[in-house]
């Protein structure tokens, strides 16, 4: 089973795309490692500038099965390793429920290998690679692990998938394993705690070594920790340094089109990363804004499927943070999302863009940002919502301390008063047939779909420029709508939509 060596060392690095995956610069992205059951499956890798061969982190991303792909779900994560002076690969693999997980734990052991033969041109010390999975990946990691691979030293389980009894394919041949490291939310409802704790005594009591950090508070997905939470990436990377190390940690970025970490307002430290063509502009320019139910996410996190497509049809983009409740409420929120604009829009000649073409993006909790400030900016070219809530109210009837509608606006009770607050910060009580074009776009298979369709209506009632597209059964979330080609359709009419209204490149 697997690649004669051969044929994998036929499949050669130079495949890559020097573009890199848009997420951290440098990274060599969309090398294909494997070619199985007519795919082509593709990895990308960050190799650091300079320095003798380093240890790699292997890094797999989750999706339950079903979703998800090597941009995906993992945005943090790849940064966090960066910083830390490791070079990494990021995986794709096969999708096809968890009755075929067989085929995407082999997928994973050919990536694996690739990386191994290929370590001199990858520039990593083949004797010294860790594997990182999360939700799904975590299963696969584990699984794979239990084959005692050559060179795996570590074995990372963040937020991970577990067998019901708290065994998986790993315990069956716990001894001599690598050691393994499980941090797991502590209210992860899909997965409990417990589950994990009884996975790392199993592995213990075989005779290997389970270190288990649970992150108090923590829901499923680390992605969706809040950023109290956070330091579980501290801990990763300490335990990374004990099983593979790290000869220098200090992180030295390439530089490219791509700039991380701009300031955009000192007086919060907020920052953005942002993306400028090549040629000459000016060009047009995307300001992306992530969800995560208004106390989740970053910049890299959630909305990343966007940033390929952006950068391929030739616009400017910018992935800002914004300050999460509940430490600020929305009204602070939604004035990051205007300041984030401004800045963009003061500081055109330094990206190459038109400050006449700026579009706003937002998902989930940001798509009710950007629609509202829709409603507030004339000078806004065009708003794209994805999946975003218009109005309020139906989500905000719990008035128990701790409730949304507490981090939100600062209410324990909804009187008169609270209400015309709520009405104030929902888009759909605000529109008119003056305001920039707006595009919705909708997955038919979630909660979130009537709120697009109410939008839609109160659209068409006042003349608003606006559109609404569906994806037929797609759930809530564009990370989940990776790895679905019934679903990638999304993305050319996003590009179509926002070249009609913001012109294309020049």
């Amino acid at each position: 089973m697997g690649h004669p060596l051969a044929v994998l060392l036929a499949i050669t690095l130079g495949s890559g795309d020097p573009e890199g995956n848009f997420i951290v610069p440098g990274t060599r992205g969309a090398i294909v490692y494997r070619r199985v059951d007519g795919q082509e499956l593709k990895l990308d890798a960050y190799i650091r500038r300079h320095g003798p061969r380093r240890p790699a982190v292997v890094v797999i991303h989750g999706g339950g099965w079903t979703s998800g792909s090597r941009v995906a779900f993992v945005g943090q994560l790849l940064e966090t390793l960066t910083r830390a002076g490791y070079n990494w690969l990021s995986v794709d693999y096969r999708l096809g429920g968890p009755d075929r997980r067989a085929d995407a734990i082999d997928d994973v052991r050919e990536a694996l290998a690739f990386v191994r033969a290929h370590a001199k041109e990858l520039r990593i010390d083949s004797e010294r690679i860790a594997l990182l999975g999360e939700d799904a990946g975590a299963y696969l990691a584990a699984a794979l692990a239990a084959e005692k691979p050559a060179g795996v030293r570590g074995v990372a389980l963040i937020g991970g998938l577990y067998e019901a009894s708290g065994v998986s394919p790993m315990n069956a041949a716990a001894a001599g394993l690598p050691d393994i490291l499980a941090v797991h939310g502590g209210r992860d409802t899909e997965v409990p705690a417990e589950r994990v704790r009884r996975f790392c005594e199993s592995v213990v009591a075989a005779g290997s070594r389970c270190d288990l950090h649970v992150v108090d508070g923590g829901i499923h997905r680390a992605e969706n920790w809040l950023p109290s939470q956070w330091a579980f990436k501290d801990v990763l990377v300490r335990w990374l340094g004990t099983r593979i190390g790290a000869e220098s940690p200090d992180h030295e970025p390439y530089r490219t089109r791509l700039q991380k970490d701009v300031v955009y307002d000192p007086e919060h430290a907020l920052k953005l990363d942002a993306w400028t063509p090549s040629g000459r502009g000016p060009f047009p320019a995307v300001v992306l804004a992530h969800g995560g139910g208004w106390e989740a996410g970053d910049k890299v996190t959630y909305i990343t499927p966007l940033f390929e497509p952006l950068a391929r049809a030739g616009f400017a983009w910018f992935s800002i943070d914004y300050r999460l409740t509940p430490p600020v409420r929305h009204p602070e929120q939604i004035d990051d999302l205007r300041r984030a604009v401004a800045y963009v829009r003061a500081n055109a000649r330094r990206f190459g863009i038109d400050p006449k073409r700026i579009a706003v993006v937002g998902e989930s909790a940001s798509g009710q940002m950007a629609a509202l400030l829709a409603t507030q900016d004339p000078g806004l070219a065009a708003a794209v919502s994805f999946y975003g809530v218009y109005d309020l109210m139906p989500l905000l009837t719990d008035t128990s301390p701790g409730s949304r509608l507490e981090k939100l606006f600062g209410l324990r009770a909804l009187d008169d008063a609270g209400r015309e607050l709520i009405r104030r910060y929902s888009p759909i009580h605000h529109v008119t047939k003056d305001m920039p074009p707006l595009l919705l776009i909708h997955g038919t298979n979630e909660q979130l779909w009537a709120q697009g369709t109410a939008m839609r209506d109160r659209l068409r009632e006042v003349g608003a420029r606006h559109e609404l597209f569906a994806l037929e059964g797609a759930p809530h979330g564009m990370e989940n709508w990776e790895g679905h080609p019934e679903w990638a359709h999304y993305k050319t009419k996003l590009i179509q939509w926002l070249s009609e209204q913001l012109g294309a490149r020049p």
